[in-house]
């Protein structure tokens, strides 16, 4: 087995994991993952996987939107596995393929060869299993022979790990059984990098590319940039390249000019909040649109007009009017009604943040 330690930093920092000792160095899909408050789960997930206690979490269930690092860490992990354990056999695939290979399979009369690679792996993989959930009818076959094949994987204490951009509760359109399978072990979200995991990512990358990004630089697009690791590596070459053109450091100055730039080319209009808005209060987007003034209805309108108001620049006259006409003095009411919510209930504040966290996120 590899000699591994987490250098762990104390709780509520950013850390990179694990660094390799010993004979056996990590692959760098590990090494490179920067996990942070957001990500906690992750160091519990990887000390599992390296020091091989498949029966307390199995199946190791991560799950979240694009970008997060979902197959990075998958790929990590098996690589990471089969460092250790040279003899061992790894299998990874995406759920679309085990369901190709399965009907080619059948269609060659190779079913029990198929069943030996899948079953008999030490650690196996399966990537994007949203993807079987669908009721076509080679989806539901692969879907009953991906149960057999975690129970025959469990029964031989070996690992198996699930990649999704959705939880297992989420997964309404696969088996009931192979849901129940999915969630007896440790399901892991994965989240977007917050402000202290997107310092942490913005110094390292800086070290490992010899940038010219002074402190206060890092720290201004660390708190000032949203979205997720491959977005924020892509920002750091779009600061790069016009700076080693000219020969300069990337200061804040510079910072703030592409922030900014990159705030007016993303910035939602009002039918984008508005659609989000309904569909965090589950409600049709034709009726916070429309006459309607139900409460829950004239609640969700009122933050949407909101946010609206503070996102866009738009005007109250156009908000109102994409909001069934209503007037300026209407508009302004919904406005004024939500500062003093959002002033008065700190629960409700958390809630139209993650909203508008997410309305951001596109």
């Amino acid at each position: 087995m590899v000699d591994a330690t987490l250098d762990i930093p104390p709780p509520g920092s950013a850390f990179s994991c694990p660094i390799g000792k010993g004979e056996a160095a990590l692959p760098a899909k590990i090494e490179q993952f920067v996990a942070g408050p957001e990500n906690l789960l992750v160091e519990v997930v990887i000390r599992a996987v390296l020091e091989g206690r498949p029966d307390d979490y199995n199946p190791i269930f991560l799950f979240g939107p694009s970008g997060t690092g979902k197959s990075h860490l998958a790929q990590g992990l098996a690589a990471a596995w089969k460092a250790g354990h040279r003899r061992a056999r790894v299998q990874s695939t995406t759920a679309v393929d085990f369901a190709r290979e399965l009907a080619e399979a059948i269609e060659s009369q190779g079913v029990e060869e198929f069943r030996v690679k899948y079953r008999q792996a030490s650690l196996a993989v399966f990537e994007d299993l949203g993807e079987l959930g669908r009721k076509r009818a080679e989806k539901l076959s692969a879907q009953e022979e991906l149960i057999h094949t975690i129970d025959a994987l469990v029964e031989r204490e070996s690992w198996i790990v699930v990649t999704c951009s959705k939880s297992p509760v989420e997964l309404h359109d696969i088996l009931p059984a192979l849901q129940s399978r999915l969630m007896a072990g440790l399901t892991v979200p994965l989240a977007p990098p917050e402000a202290e995991t997107r310092l942490a990512i913005i110094e390292r990358v800086a070290r490992e590319r010899q940038l010219r990004l002074p402190k206060s630089a890092v720290q201004f697009l660390a708190e000032g940039f949203y979205g997720t690791v491959p977005e924020l590596l892509g920002a750091l070459t779009q600061l790069e390249v016009p700076a080693r053109r000219d020969g300069k450091a990337i200061d804040r100055r510079a910072v703030r000019r592409f922030l900014d730039e990159r705030k007016r080319a993303s910035a939602p209009e009002i039918p984008q909040i508005a659609a989000a808005a309904a569909k965090h209060f589950g409600l049709k987007l034709s009726e916070l649109r429309g006459p309607s003034r139900r409460r829950a209805v004239a609640n969700a309108r009122a933050v949407a007009i909101h946010l609206a108001r503070k996102i866009t620049r738009a005007s109250l006259d156009q908000i109102g009017r994409y909001f069934g006409g209503r007037d300026h003095t209407t508009t302004m009411h919904s406005c004024r009604k939500i500062d003093d919510l959002l002033r008065d209930d700190p629960a409700f504040r958390l809630e139209i943040e993650r909203l508008e966290k997410m309305i951001h996120k596109g």
